[in-house]
């Protein structure tokens, strides 16, 4: 229940930061996705989760970009 609390935090947070404005969610729609997906038990898991996983795959995303 812990991280059901986390995560419906978070939400109600971008939704007042994009309250009245139309095309606002589409800049934390990675956000919003991954909080769903998220196994972190608080928001700091979950920034940590999402360190990693940048780590992990920003490296490779910039080579492919790169070559384009």
């Amino acid at each position: 229940m812990k991280d059901k609390v986390w995560k419906d935090k978070r939400i109600s947070e971008i939704d007042n930061i994009c309250k009245g404005s139309k095309d606002c969610h589409e800049n934390f729609i990675d956000e919003v996705n991954d909080i769903y997906e998220s196994k972190a038990d608080s928001f700091d898991e979950f920034v940590i989760e999402q360190e990693e996983k940048r780590a992990k795959y920003m490296p490779q995303l910039i080579e492919e970009w790169r070559k384009i």
